[in-house]
C-alpha cells in the first residue's frame, strides 16, 4: 500500500531518514504551513478566508455541543454538579483548542476522502485526533529535556501560602457585606493623585481605592510554574492584610481548610466519578467532527475539572452562613473565578460580573445559549462599559435583559487627570509607535503580527517602536527580540514596567490586533491601527471609523507614514460617538457608579 505522509512540525534527522526511505518506496509527502519545507513535499495551505470560516463554524458547534440532548438532559446538564457547570469552566479553552485543530484538519479533509495508510508527523496538540482517526499512524516529537525544577520559586510560594493561611485563621475578623474577588498579581499603575507609578491591580485599582467599610477583598496568589519559564513575581503586597485600606480575606485559608475537611474531599471525589461516568454517554450520540474533538479536549481536562470542583466545594463551605450579600469579580467566566461564583450562588449570594475586556462574536467567555440563560449560568448582574456591550450580551450572549447595566470602564477614571497633565508637556520630535502585544492562540498569527510591526517600524526613520507586553507575556521578551532581529528592526524598546495609559497618552499612534487597548486608545483621541491579517474587523473598530486597517507589513508601513504626514487623521466626531456608545462616560466617576450598582443590586434585579 502506498503511504501518505503528513508533516506539520519540524522533523528530526532520524525521522527525515525514515521519510526519505518511504518516499523511495512511493510514499507521497504533504507539508502544512507549520511543517518542514521539504524538497519532495507538496504544501497544503489554509487561506485566511478558510481560517475565518473555521473560526465561526467552531464557535457555533462548540456552543451547540453543550445543548445536545442526552435523554431528558443536555450535555451541559450531564456535566453539572449542583451549581457547578463544569462544561462552562472549560468552554473557552476547548474552543481555541478545537479551532486550531481544525486549522490542521481542514486542508486534509479537503484533500483526502479517507486517512487510511496515513502517517502523520504532528505536534502534541494533535493527540486529540487519535480516537477519531484510528487509521492514522501518529508520530509525535520526542519529549524535550525536562526543565530544571525551580525550588526557590516553589519554596517562596509555600512560605507565602503559610503566612497567608496563618493570617486568615488568626486575624480574619472582617465580616463584610460584599466581597470583591481578585488574584494578587500586581503591575505598574498610576496614582490618581500624584500621577506617579506604583504597584497595583491593572484593572481594579481605582475601584479598590473607593471601597468603603462594607467591602473586603477575597484574594489569592496563583501558584507559579516550578518548571520552565515563569512570569511570576512576588510582592510585599501579597503579605499585607489590606490593599488601599480595604481589608483582605485570603482565599488560601479556606482552600487549605477544605483539604482537611472530610465532606469537601468526599464531595469532590463523588463529583469526579459522576463526570467520569458521563463521558461514555456523550460518545454514544451523533457528533460532528468539531464536537467529537470538543469531547476529547474536555475529557483530557478531567484533572482540572477535579481541581475546580474542589474549589467549588471548599468555597461553598466558606460562603455558608457568611452573611455576604454579593460576590463581585472581573473575568467572571474563567474557571478559577466561576467555580467561586457558582459556590456563592448555591448559598443564595448574588454574583456580579464586571466587564474586563472587549467582547465579540468569537469570544466564547461571553457567548451563551438560551438553555444557559434558563439555567442561570451567567452572573446575576453584569456591569458593562457602555450601551453597546449591554446589547451585545443581551442579543448575542443570551444574557437576561434585566441582568446587564452600563457603568463605564474603571480604568478610565485616570484619563481626565493624565490627559490634563500630558497636554502640558512639550512635543517629542521622534514619532512614537506603541504596539500592544497579545498572546494570540494562533501561533502563526501571533508571530506574523509581531514580525509585520517590527518590519514596518524598521522602514520608518525618526520613529521609536515601543512594544508594550501583555501581562501574560512578561516572560516573552526573548521571543519578541528574536523576531525584531529577524525583521532587521533596531529602533524599538520592550516595555514591561510603564503604565499602559501613560504610554497611550504619550504615543503618536497605537497598533494592536483586536485588543481592548484599541478601545482605550480611542478614549485618548489617538490614531489607532488594527493589524488584521484575516480582514475580520472582529472588534468593529474599522467599521466604526475609529481605526485604520492594515493587513501586512507593507500596508502597515504605508498607513503609519500617512498618519505621521497628517494625511490620515482622527475623526473626532466618530471618536465622540464611539465613546458614547462603548464607554458610557469618561468622567472619572466609574468606580462610584460601580459601587452604587453593587450595593443596590437587589433593587436593580427586581426592576
Amino acid at each position: 500500500m502506498i503511504k501518505t505522509i503528513i508533516i506539520n512540525r519540524p522533523v528530526s534527522d532520524a525521522e527525515l531518514t525514515d521519510i526519505e526511505l518511504l518516499v523511495e518506496e512511493g510514499a507521497r509527502v504533504f507539508t502544512l504551513s507549520r511543517g518542514e519545507a521539504l524538497d519532495f513535499g507538496e504544501p497544503l495551505v489554509i487561506t485566511p478566508e478558510e481560517k475565518s470560516q473555521i473560526n465561526y463554524q467552531a464557535m457555533d458547534e462548540v456552543l451547540q455541543f453543550g445543548d445536545l440532548p442526552i435523554g431528558d438532559q443536555t450535555v451541559a446538564d450531564l456535566f453539572r454538579i449542583d451549581n457547578a457547570s463544569v462544561w462552562h469552566y472549560h468552554k473557552f479553552r476547548i474552543y481555541f483548542a478545537v479551532r486550531n485543530l481544525m486549522y490542521f484538519l481542514q486542508p486534509l479533509r479537503q484533500k483526502f476522502s479517507s486517512f487510511e495508510n496515513h502517517i502523520w508527523y504532528v505536534s502534541p496538540e494533535v493527540r486529540y485526533c487519535r480516537n477519531l482517526f484510528t487509521d492514522v499512524e501518529y508520530h509525535f516529537p520526542e519529549e524535550e529535556p525536562k526543565s530544571s525544577f525551580n525550588f526557590n520559586i516553589l519554596f517562596s510560594y509555600i512560605f507565602l501560602i503559610k503566612v497567608r493561611c496563618w493570617k486568615y485563621w488568626f486575624f480574619n475578623k472582617k465580616k463584610p457585606e460584599y466581597l470583591l474577588y481578585m488574584t494578587e498579581k500586581y503591575s505598574t499603575v498610576m496614582d490618581k493623585k500624584t500621577l506617579k507609578n506604583k504597584s497595583g491591580h491593572h484593572i481594579l485599582e481605582y475601584l479598590i481605592s473607593e471601597l468603603d467599610s462594607r467591602f473586603a477583598l477575597l484574594t489569592e496568589v496563583l501558584m507559579p510554574k516550578p518548571k520552565g519559564k515563569s512570569d511570576y513575581s512576588f510582592s510585599r503586597k501579597q503579605y499585607q492584610r489590606s490593599l488601599n485600606n480595604c481589608p483582605k480575606i485570603f482565599l488560601e485559608g479556606f482552600m487549605v481548610a477544605g483539604m482537611f475537611n472530610k465532606t469537601v474531599r468526599q464531595s469532590t471525589r463523588s463529583a469526579k466519578r459522576t463526570l467520569r461516568m458521563a463521558y461514555p454517554l456523550v460518545r454514544e450520540i451523533q457528533l460532528t467532527v468539531i464536537q467529537q474533538l470538543s469531547l476529547e479536549v474536555f475529557r483530557s481536562l478531567h484533572s482540572s475539572s477535579g481541581f475546580f470542583l474542589f474549589r467549588y466545594f471548599a468555597a461553598r463551605r466558606f460562603f455558608a452562613n457568611s452573611g455576604i450579600k454579593a460576590v463581585i469579580a472581573g473575568d467572571e467566566n474563567s474557571p478559577l473565578t466561576k467555580s467561586l461564583l457558582d459556590a456563592a450562588k448555591f448559598c443564595g449570594i448574588k454574583t456580579i460580573g464586571m466587564q474586563h475586556g472587549t467582547m465579540h462574536d468569537l469570544h466564547p467567555a461571553y457567548l451563551f445559549t438560551p438553555n444557559d440563560r434558563m439555567n442561570h449560568v451567567m452572573p446575576d448582574l453584569t456591569l458593562t462599559w457602555g450601551k453597546y456591550w449591554e446589547q451585545f450580551l443581551i442579543e448575542k450572549g443570551n444574557y437576561p435583559t434585566d441582568s446587564v447595566i452600563s457603568v463605564g470602564q474603571i480604568r478610565t477614571d485616570i484619563i481626565p487627570v493624565i490627559t490634563k497633565a500630558e497636554n502640558r508637556k512639550q512635543a517629542n520630535p521622534t514619532e512614537r509607535i506603541l504596539f500592544a502585544s497579545q498572546p494570540q492562540r494562533d501561533p502563526e498569527l501571533r508571530y506574523q503580527a509581531a514580525f509585520d510591526v517590527f518590519k514596518a517600524a524598521q522602514k520608518l526613520p525618526n520613529t521609536q517602536l515601543i512594544v508594550k507586553l501583555h501581562p501574560r507575556e512578561f516572560a516573552d521578551s526573548a521571543y519578541y527580540t528574536a523576531i525584531a532581529t529577524e525583521a532587521g528592526c533596531k529602533n524599538y524598546v520592550i516595555d514591561k514596567t510603564s503604565d499602559l495609559y501613560q504610554l497611550i497618552a504619550s504615543c503618536d499612534v497605537l497598533i494592536t490586533c483586536f485588543s481592548t487597548v484599541g478601545t482605550e486608545t480611542v478614549y485618548f483621541y489617538k490614531p489607532l491601527i488594527i493589524l488584521d491579517h484575516l480582514k475580520q474587523d472582529i472588534m468593529g473598530y474599522v467599521a466604526e471609523g475609529v481605526a485604520f486597517q492594515a493587513t501586512d507589513a507593507a500596508s502597515l508601513a504605508t498607513t503609519l507614514s500617512l498618519i505621521f504626514r497628517g494625511t490620515l487623521r482622527v475623526d473626532r466626531l466618530k471618536y465622540n460617538s464611539f465613546i458614547l456608545k462603548y464607554a458610557y462616560q469618561i468622567d472619572g466617576k466609574v468606580a462610584q457608579r460601580c459601587i452604587e450598582a453593587i450595593t443596590t443590586a437587589d433593587s436593580i434585579l427586581q426592576n
